[in-house]
């Protein structure tokens, strides 16, 4: 029974790939790679690249350590479920919606970089799905195997792969909307991927952002506020500013999830047991979430 449901996932995966062929170029050398019928998307010089069972490819050259695991990707499913991020993504969906009405397109690309685990994506893509917009097509990408491998299990419908987010292995102008939500930015690789007008749309942290725990874990040091202006200048170096846009909320934290908060965020990665000890003492009953949603155009 397992088997033929990683069958299926891998049947799925071939005929999207297929449908949207020459969407995705060689790592090694550039050139369109196609899915053939063993499964695989191949180049014209023959680099190959298996679909994994679970619907997913890999097209990471070089397979590096990531600092993002199971754990991490488990207890990030928890806190996405419980609502977490859902001012913030329903923003995201909005702006989306007010930007494929205003240029009355077809069919809406959508590509995700620094996906994780892709909850972030198929949320959005729901969203927009349930308001009868134009045909959806998403892809997202990360560096993280383990999250792609989680993404591709529990999202099918959505082009996952494992890349390199400096060198994304995608052919030049094939996105309308690119989300770079909470994750590191190549904006060169950006311009290349998105269509002329295409938007970025990139969410980053304020300065309030899990402040309870940053007054537990950084009291009195730099770290205990954190600043966002030099990301909003490199931003703003690279694409043009339509239009910037805050999010505050609290959010309410019920059972287990500060437990889950803790082991998501990398605020507490370097934390030893005693701050973290700290933290659960403290019983904390809500967080402070706070973001900067800035977009912007080529």
């Amino acid at each position: 029974m397992a088997q033929d449901k990683g069958r299926k996932k891998i049947d799925a995966a071939q005929d999207l790939f297929a449908k949207y062929k020459g969407l995705f170029r060689c790592p090694v050398c550039g050139k369109d790679l196609a899915v053939n019928r063993t499964n695989s998307l191949v180049c014209q010089r023959g680099h190959n690249y298996d679909l994994a069972k679970q619907g997913y490819v890999n097209l990471l050259l070089k397979q590096g350590k990531s600092d993002y695991d199971k754990k991490l990707f488990a207890a990030r499913r928890v806190i996405s479920a419980s609502g977490f991020f859902d001012p913030m993504l329903n923003t995201v969906s909005k702006l989306i919606r007010k930007a494929i009405t205003k240029e009355g397109l077809n069919e809406i690309r959508l590509l995700d970089v620094g996906c994780g685990e892709g909850s972030h994506l198929a949320q959005i893509i729901s969203s927009l799905e349930d308001k009868k917009t134009p045909n959806l097509f998403g892809v997202g990408i990360d560096l993280s195997k383990e999250g792609i491998r989680v993404a591709a299990k529990e999202h099918p419908g959505i082009v996952w792969s494992v890349a390199d987010l400096a060198k994304l292995p995608l052919q030049k102008e094939q996105f309308d909307v690119l989300l770079n939500i909470l994750a590191p930015a190549n904006y060169g690789e950006f311009k290349r991927v998105l269509k002329e007008q295409g938007l970025l749309i990139k969410v980053v942290p304020a300065s309030n952002y899990l402040i309870e725990l940053r007054e537990i874990l950084f009291k009195g040091t730099d770290k205990e506020f954190y600043n966002n202006d030099s990301v909003k200048k490199h931003f703003t170096s690279n694409f043009q500013l339509l239009k910037e846009q805050q999010i505050r909320y609290q959010v309410e934290l019920k059972g287990d999830n500060l437990e889950h908060l803790i082991k998501m965020t990398p605020l507490t990665w370097n934390a030893d047991q005693e701050q973290i000890d700290e933290i659960i003492k403290r019983r904390l009953k809500s967080i402070t979430v706070a973001f900067d949603v800035l977009v912007g155009e080529k």
